[in-house]
């Protein structure tokens, strides 16, 4: 008789049984809290609804299968995390040669960044790059995408302007005084074969 119920499977029974669809997932979320991407397997420190795995990242090994994932993303994630350097090298352990990692966090002039006091780290548009190379090799990643975001009001205007013209003009001389909003950065992992 069929039913409604997903189906479910366990890969050895110490885990605790998940949708099939989450397990065959190329996706993983990580930091994600209580808003995990859909069909996406959850990573978090902490037992939010929608996480899979309650690990706390800063330690390595993740629960995770190398060479797993063709996606992750840590969406206002990485600025929590002590140690950086542990979860890009478990981000790209877990990755597929050419997957993706998109990360969105705050840029390091906005009240975002400094506003919440379980921020350990604050960026800049060269930080996530430079964490790669430190953590993987210039050979282990490629940056797909690296932009800062402003709130599009019109303050943000002369900004904005400044940092098309020259980021790195815009970070010395002028983020305090014209805020950014949000870091998007979107790593490729390579790995040779």
């Amino acid at each position: 008789m069929p039913t409604s119920e997903p189906m479910t499977a366990s890969i050895d029974k110490s885990l605790p049984s998940y949708p099939v669809a989450k397990l065959e997932s190329l996706k993983l979320d990580v930091g994600c809290g209580g808003h995990c991407l859909p069909d996406a397997v959850g990573l978090d420190m902490f037992a939010f609804p929608g996480v899979d795995h309650v690990h706390d990242v800063n330690q390595a090994p993740w629960p995770l299968a190398n060479n797993r994932f063709e996606f992750i993303r840590c969406q206002h994630a990485i600025e929590h995390f002590a140690n950086c350097h542990v979860v890009a090298r478990e981000m790209h352990r877990v990755c597929k040669n050419g997957a993706l990692i998109e990360f969105i966090t705050p840029h390091y002039s906005s009240y975002a960044s400094w506003g919440d006091p379980t921020h350990v780290h604050h960026f800049a548009l060269a930080s996530i790059p430079i964490l790669f190379e430190q953590a993987v090799g210039a050979s282990g990643y490629e940056v797909v995408a690296n932009e800062i975001k402003f709130t599009g009001s019109v303050t943000d205007v002369f900004g904005w302007l400044v940092y098309k013209l020259s980021p790195k003009k815009y970070e010395k001389h002028l983020a305090w005084m014209f805020p950014a909003n949000e870091i998007h950065t979107t790593i490729r992992v390579r790995k040779s074969h």
